[in-house]
Formats: structure tokens, C-alpha cells, sequence
């Protein structure tokens, strides 16, 4: 019989059993399940602090059955060019279930919540391990130093695999890797880099932008929805414009009394300017059209009316202000300017409002000066490669989020497939899809995590848990937050 790290399993079973029975002797059944609990709590911590460079900063509640959630840190070196030089310490939010189970690798592409604990829908399905790892540079995941001079793909792709190096002889069973948005996307880079690492990878919404103003996202945005939808957004967003002198004073006196928040960088003017020229972004990246519509101002409703939409339905301004470039996602931004790219926003129908027409890009948005060109060769690259040789890979996309405008592609003969979740935004999962599309995604993932899968109760088990959220700033944040 298979031992937990020498702790054999028939140990656990005859304590538990004695205890369920009771012999009526006294304490001694009680005693046993202590010690037998005792034992595995040990050997699990033993496990984690017998792992080089990785500290057990807490073991924290868990409100998961089953599951025990830890933090930790592990040391990373900057430059993984040069691993003897200088080090930083990776926030890590461990869920164990067992060490022989799946485990399912989330690498987020913003800071990680380690205040409650968060489940993934493929770590839910599978009854999975959970390891879900800070990206650098966000959080408390900084390396020393002002610049951002060692933030790029190929240095969080080195973070994600000394991670997998680390953990996965102690959790023998299959990898599964991926996550949302950002956190897909920074998936999708960790099996370009090293494609073995893990034995799968699902990215929900992750996109592929070719420049730091990519057209593209100007082009889908002219044709999603309908244009009844589409021309009712126009009115709003002008409508906002033309009033901006009276409605700039009261965003900024009700974000700083609600949130405590400042415009001092990017100025409140150019900030509404800029939350305004996205609104039609927004409203189809994160508002289901059932919700939304019935709540968007006509042009002819009141400043509060035209405000509170604004802020409560699209949260425009959270990403505009001091907090959110100096804290949250200042990183982003400059890795948007350098390497990940940025939608280009239809000016066209504004033009005649705007004053800052042209502006709204991510290398006017850092806390740090961008001081290296775009790489405009890396995306194709990587996208290109993924179609060539990317095996054992789910995309998930929502048909109306703009972030689906430039999807990966995938062929089956790699394993690899893409779905559309019809009229979805950016927050869909697997079991937002069609029922034929959701049961074939599962039978992927749990053929590739080695757990056995039975259609008759997948199509009959209670919903999922929603993918992970990353979270770790205050406040709605609708940039592109990791589910």
C-alpha cells in the first residue's frame, strides 16, 4: 500500500476507524486520532519545508473540505540569467488536498489575495492541489531595485518553472497550468518557454496583441453586439464628454470620498477622458448585455445618472488613478508598452470632444519611464509557435469581450483546442459552454490529469466553482483582472 511520505495510508484508516467505532475504554481512541492527525499535519509541513529557497510564511483556515491553505514565500533570483546574483522571495497561496492528487499550477499575472481562500474552476473539477503564484514585480513579489528592468515574459516563465521544479517531486501527480486573462496569458508564455513543465494548460480569455496601439481592437468593437447596442454606447459616451466640466468635479469629489482616490500623475480630466474614450471597451468586457443595457443612460439623463454608470457599471476611472499606476497595475502597463501590447481605442466617433486625442496608451500610464522599444516580433512568435506545437491546450473566450479580438489558435492534432462561449464577456468559464463543447473540454483536462471522467455526472453536478479572481486591490478594477 502506497505510503503519504512514510506515513502509511493503513495508519490514517485504522485510527479514523477505531474512532468511528469507539471501544468504550477511555481515551485511548481519541488519542489515536490525535497522534494519526498529528502525523499527517508533520509530514505535510515537513514536505513543504524540506523544499530549497521556500518558507511556510502561515497555514491559514481553509473553507474548502478537504483542503488545508498555506502561504509562502519562495526565493527567486532577479536576473535568471544570473541565478547567483541577487534574490527576491515569490508569494505563493498553497491548497493541499494530497501530495499524489492533480495539481493544478496557477501562475496569476497580478498580485495574489492570500486573505481568503480562492478555488479554480479546473482545481475545483479535479479535486486538484492548488498552487497559485504571484507574478513578479506585483504585490509583495518585488524585485529590489526602481525600474522594472527585469520585468519581461522570459524572466516570470524562469520564476514559474523553478516553481514546477521545485514542487512537482513532492506532488507527484499530473500539472495542469493555467488560469484567466493575464494570468492565461502568462500561462500560455511558462509552455513557451519550457513546454514540458506541465501536462496541460487551460487559459481562459487570454489574448495575443501585436503592438502597443493595435487596431485590431478598434475593428471588433465596430462590430460587436448590434449596431442598435453600438450607436446607444457612441451616444453615451458623447454625451459624457460634452458634459465633462461639471461631471470631471463631482468623479473626482465621489472617488475621494468613497475610495480615497487621486488623479495627481495622469490629471482627472485626461483620467475621464480616457475612461470615457473605453467605455464601449468596458461595457462589452465585463457588462452581460442582459444586465447592462437596461441601466445605460439615454444622452439626455442626468450628470449623476451619466456619472454613476459610469463608475458602478463600468468602473472606467479605477484605472486611471494614483493608487492603481503606482501600486496595482503600474507593472502592467509597462509590460504592455514593451512586450504584451495595448488596444488602440475608436477615436473616431469622439474626435470633435477630445482633448487629449492619441494619449490613451500604456507607455503614458507607468509609474517608471518606458525607456525600451515595443518588441513587435515576440507575440506573432509565440502565437505562432503555440499553433505549431502547443499540445495539451484549452483556450476559453468570450464572443463579446473585446479581449477575444485577437484569440490563439490551436490544431487538434496537438490536442489543442479553442472555444467561444456565445455572447460572453470576460469572465466566462468552462461551464459557461455549450453543453457538447463543455463535456469535451472536461474529458481533455482529465485525460491529461489522469483522473478518470464520466460524462453522465458531469452533465448532472452542481455548478463549478468560478475561476480565480486576483483581487489584491481594493475596489472594482476592470483593466484585466485575473478570474
Amino acid at each position: 500500500m502506497r505510503q503519504i511520505r512514510n506515513f502509511p495510508v493503513t495508519s490514517i484508516v485504522l485510527a479514523f476507524g477505531v474512532a468511528a467505532c469507539g471501544t468504550g475504554e477511555g481515551s485511548a481512541p481519541d488519542e489515536a486520532v490525535a497522534a494519526a492527525q498529528a502525523a499527517v499535519t508533520d509530514e505535510v509541513l515537513a514536505e513543504l519545508n524540506a523544499i530549497p529557497g521556500l518558507t511556510v510564511v502561515s497555514e491559514n483556515p481553509s473553507t474548502i473540505p478537504g483542503t488545508r491553505f498555506f502561504v509562502l514565500r519562495f526565493e527567486q533570483p532577479v536576473d535568471h540569467h544570473d541565478p547567483d546574483g541577487p534574490r527576491f522571495t515569490q508569494k505563493i497561496a498553497l491548497l493541499h488536498r494530497s501530495f499524489d492528487a492533480p495539481t493544478s499550477f496557477l501562475p496569476s499575472g497580478y498580485a495574489v489575495n492570500t486573505r481568503r481562500v480562492i478555488q479554480g474552476e479546473v482545481t475545483a473539477m479535479l479535486e486538484a492541489n492548488q498552487l497559485y503564484a504571484e507574478h513578479r514585480y506585483y504585490g509583495e513579489s518585488v524585485p529590489p531595485g526602481p525600474t522594472y528592468e527585469h520585468l519581461d515574459i522570459e524572466q516570470s516563465a524562469g520564476d514559474h518553472h523553478r516553481i514546477v521544479q521545485a514542487f512537482r517531486p513532492v506532488y507527484t501527480g499530473r500539472w495542469i497550468s493555467g488560469a484567466s486573462s493575464k494570468g492565461g496569458m502568462t500561462s500560455i508564455y511558462h509552455r513557451y518557454y519550457y513546454p514540458d513543465d506541465v501536462d496541460g494548460t487551460v487559459a481562459f480569455v487570454s489574448p495575443s496583441t501585436y503592438s502597443p496601439s493595435d487596431p485590431r481592437y478598434v475593428t471588433f468593437l465596430r462590430k460587436v453586439g448590434d449596431a442598435a447596442m453600438r450607436s446607444r454606447l457612441i451616444a453615451y459616451q458623447r454625451a459624457l464628454l460634452a458634459r465633462r466640466d461639471q461631471i470631471v468635479p463631482m468623479m473626482v469629489a465621489e472617488l475621494g470620498e468613497d475610495w480615497g482616490l487621486t488623479f495627481d500623475i495622469v490629471g482627472a480630466d485626461r483620467a475621464f477622458e480616457f475612461g470615457v474614450l473605453e467605455a464601449s471597451f468596458f461595457y462589452w468586457q465585463f457588462c452581460p448585455v442582459q444586465f447592462c443595457e437596461p441601466h445605460l443612460p439615454a444622452p439626455g439623463a442626468s450628470d449623476e445618472e451619466l456619472l454613476s454608470f459610469y463608475i458602478n457599471y463600468l468602473g472606467a476611472p479605477f484605472n486611471y488613478d494614483d493608487e492603481t499606476i503606482n501600486v496595482h497595475y503600474g507593472p502592467y502597463f509597462y509590460q504592455s508598452a514593451t512586450q504584451l501590447g495595448h488596444p488602440r481605442f475608436d477615436e473616431a466617433p469622439l474626435r470633435d470632444l477630445l482633448r487629449y486625442p492619441g494619449q490613451d496608451r500604456a507607455e503614458n500610464l507607468t509609474p517608471v519611464p518606458v525607456t525600451i522599444p515595443f518588441d513587435y516580433g515576440l507575440m506573432p512568435l509565440i502565437e505562432a509557435r503555440t499553433w505549431a506545437h502547443g499540445e495539451r491546450m484549452l483556450f476559453i473566450y468570450g464572443e463579446n469581450d473585446p479581449w477575444s479580438t485577437s484569440p490563439f489558435d490551436v490544431r487538434a492534432k496537438n490536442d489543442a483546442f479553442r472555444y467561444f462561449v456565445p455572447d460572453g464577456h470576460h469572465g466566462v468559464g468552462i461551464e459557461d459552454l455549450p453543453e457538447e463543447e463543455r463535456l469535451h473540454a472536461m474529458s481533455r483536462i482529465f485525460d491529461w490529469a489522469d483522473v478518470p471522467f464520466d460524462p453522465s455526472a458531469a452533465r448532472t453536478a452542481a455548478p463549478l466553482a468560478p475561476a480565480v479572481e486576483d483581487d489584491e486591490a481594493p475596489g472594482p478594477r476592470f483593466r484585466l483582472p485575473l478570474r
